[in-house]
């Protein structure tokens, strides 16, 4: 059983990222339909968790008192709702940002385990030890180039400390093919945290602070 297999947590993401892919895809739904069905999905998942649904992000600067998640990459921050693939611009997998790369390396953003290292590399799923569920997704569909262009450096259930190497990617390679190497950065689990601040757009160093939530 899925439920089994990856607990609650993780297998109530893949069902709402199930959901978001078939319906960005599906014509015969227009956008509202698409937010109001994950709206749904989310409001019965955290429902399920027990968590309170939080404040609205705002773009001010860090403080001592929040949980801190850093920069995976070096590269230029980018709102994620100017994002081409509704699924993350609409933030329909969680709250996030997007990096624009300048660096072919993925770090880890905070201490964590590896929920799950995608086969093909391209994406990573993340708890880490204050709760943040987190979703890095290097590029827009990259999921088509299946591993190609991606190399793992860990494995699921691995912990990792920050600043670990996740995995490796050749930018060159995935822009010739077409894809777009700009990199979402996704709290899957934004209504257990009262409040969440994004990093101002700009040039940003792997390691840097990017993400700032109070529980």
């Amino acid at each position: 059983m899925l439920f089994e297999k990856c607990g609650l947590r993780t297998a109530f993401f893949f069902i709402r990222m199930y959901f978001a892919k078939y319906f960005s895809k599906n014509r015969s739904y227009t956008r509202p339909y698409l937010m109001v069905t994950m709206k749904m999905v989310n409001h019965y998942f955290f429902a399920m968790l027990g968590v309170r649904k939080g404040g609205a992000e705002r773009m001010f600067g860090f403080s001592k008192k929040h949980i801190i998640i850093m920069s995976p990459m070096d590269g230029e921050v980018v709102p994620i709702t100017e994002l081409s693939d509704p699924v993350f611009s609409g933030e329909i997998l969680g709250r996030g940002i997007a990096i624009m790369p300048d660096s072919e390396c993925v770090k880890a953003p905070a201490k964590a385990v590896v929920n799950q290292m995608f086969d093909t590399g391209h994406a990573v799923s993340l708890l880490t030890d204050s709760g943040v569920e987190l979703l890095i997704h290097v590029g827009i569909d990259t999921v088509n180039l299946k591993g190609n262009h991606y190399t793992i450096h860990k494995s699921n259930d691995e912990s990792v400390d920050t600043g670990d190497v996740l995995m490796e990617f050749d930018a060159d390679a995935i822009s010739a093919q077409g894809y777009d190497t700009v990199t979402p950065v996704v709290v899957c689990n934004p209504y257990a945290f009262r409040d969440i601040y994004f990093a101002s757009e700009g040039y940003i160093k792997a390691g840097e602070p990017l993400i700032a939530l109070k529980a």
